[in-house]
């Protein structure tokens, strides 16, 4: 009994400091702000950051329990699983021509062909199909307005100037979100700073208050909404030639919530990012027409990306390159001249080859480019070329050696991370195969332009395995079936 007596004694009192905390408790510091976190997208969209949390504690019913709040916290949650990377390594991705585009406005910056309109406009174009359509990418120095205004080669040059290659990690996260949407012209995408800290790897970095971090991520995540796009687009099979007049790619609402320190500072703790995409995703993220463009990027690639910044802009770069162009069962090589003027620009590499201090310095940056690149999970297979240029080994480049890197060929192959997810889809895929017919696959190759001839060779086949494949005489066989749908973007849930 006195055993009990004292269990009973020790409840009660326990119960009783819960209710003096609760009675009693009040915050220690009145300038001080609490920001909701919530890990669920909130539906309401203009929903503020800076939202006030009553201060005194709250209480949540579970059953019979109260979760109170203490004086002294317990240590923050830690963001364990970011809803972008969902297997904590790859994401789809919208990766068409379009966004490549931007993407290289924001690396490339004035290695470019800048040109300046007749109609007082600064752009940069981009052809489409040997000229039959284009892409004009211009400048703004207000996206957040509706209606952003364009602007001429002087005020456009500065903004370029400001670009930073670690706004391309930015995009391909705004490219991540904007493919999971179904229909992404109407709906919008919703991102706290802690998912980005998280996806750009800023939540490793030691040396940065969060102030500083949060400050960081609000210049990187205006300047992809900074490029506009005009897009007049050639037919292509059944689907007919179109115009996107409408500029703006990425519409971005950047909500900041600060708080006031004791020495009367303002900082930044906490920010929200509220984006929508453009009318262009009508035509090119529309899964009943053919222009659906989707990829998939990797979580280290982006992390490299953002952490290289200024320092191995080539290499920035040319992640950016393989990125988009790089896709599954890729067969064509390329030129070491070629990957120097994506990293360097082509009018550098002209001027190299007048100025030998230059050609050694370019050809340092080069190895150095390539073994970031390798870092980031993209791997460099020398079809051609001499073997110092992939030795580990630091040894004395040869006589002509400057030749040798420009006449090199390269094959590169997907990160081990998305081949990984391929052939765990495709495996899906052959577990779950319907019959595809013939003249799906016929409709679906004119579809895009190809000729018999150009499809074989995209799937490493010959024109008459494309005959019988078309006629319904020959089968696809399973091995194949992945490909050819990757190839021709087709879904086997279509027929």
């Amino acid at each position: 009994m006195k055993q009990l007596a004292k269990t009973l004694q020790s409840k009660l009192f326990h119960l009783f400091q819960q209710v003096i905390a609760i009675t009693i408790y009040r915050n220690p510091n009145p300038n001080k702000t609490n920001v909701a976190l919530d890990e669920e997208i909130v539906e309401d969209p203009t929903a503020q950051l800076s939202k006030q949390i009553p201060l005194p504690d709250r209480v949540k019913k579970d059953g019979q329990k109260l979760l109170l709040n203490n004086p002294y916290p317990a240590k923050p949650r830690q963001f364990k699983k970011a809803s972008l990377f969902p297997d904590s390594k790859t994401s789809i991705a919208a990766l068409s021509l379009v966004l490549h585009g931007v993407a290289e406005v924001l690396s490339q910056k004035m290695n470019l062909s800048w040109k300046d309109r007749v109609n007082n406009t600064f752009s940069y174009e981009k052809e489409i199909e040997s000229g039959k359509g284009k892409i004009f990418y211009y400048v703004t120095d207000n996206p957040e307005t509706p209606q952003p205004e364009t602007l001429a080669e002087e005020a456009a040059l500065v903004v370029i100037d400001q670009f930073d290659p670690r706004a391309c990690a930015i995009h391909l996260i705004y490219c991540a979100l904007v493919a999971s949407l179904d229909k992404p012209w109407q709906g919008n995408f919703i991102i706290d700073d802690r998912q980005l800290l998280e996806y750009t790897g800023l939540v490793k970095r030691r040396d940065l208050c969060k102030h500083e971090k949060l400050s960081i991520l609000y210049h990187l995540l205006r300047q992809p909404a900074q490029v506009l796009a005009c897009i007049t687009w050639p037919k292509q099979g059944k689907v007919g030639a179109f115009t996107v007049a409408d500029l703006k790619i990425w519409d971005v609402n950047i909500i900041r919530d600060f708080q006031t320190d004791k020495a009367g500072n303002h900082k930044l703790v906490g920010l929200k990012v509220i984006g929508q995409a453009g009318v262009w995703t009508k035509y090119f993220l529309n899964k009943s027409k053919y222009h659906y463009h989707t990829g998939i990027i990797t979580k280290k690639t982006v992390q490299k990306l953002f952490s290289i910044g200024k320092q191995n802009a080539g290499a920035a770069r040319i992640l950016v390159w393989l990125t988009f162009q790089i896709q599954p069962e890729f067969q064509d090589c390329v030129i070491g001249k070629t990957l120097m003027e994506i990293a360097y620009s082509a009018d550098k590499v002209s001027t190299a080859e007048q100025d030998r201090q230059l050609r050694r310095q370019m050809a340092d940056d080069f190895e150095t480019d390539l073994k970031v690149v390798k870092e980031a999970g993209w791997q460099a297979e020398l079809e051609t070329g001499p073997a110092w240029l992939t030795s580990s080994k630091s040894t004395k480049r040869p006589i002509g050696y400057w030749s040798e890197i420009l006449n090199s060929k390269w094959r590169f192959h997907l990160p081990v991370e998305v081949e990984s997810r391929l052939m765990d889809s495709n495996q899906l895929s052959a577990n779950n195969i319907q019959p595809l017919s013939g003249n799906a696959i016929r409709e679906a190759r004119k579809a895009k332009g190809w000729s018999r001839a150009f499809f074989a060779t995209t799937m490493g086949k010959s024109v008459s395995w494309v005959d019988a494949v078309e006629t319904g005489t020959r089968k696809v066989s399973q091995k194949d079936l992945p490909k050819l749908l990757n190839t021709l973007e087709l879904h086997l849930n279509r027929y």
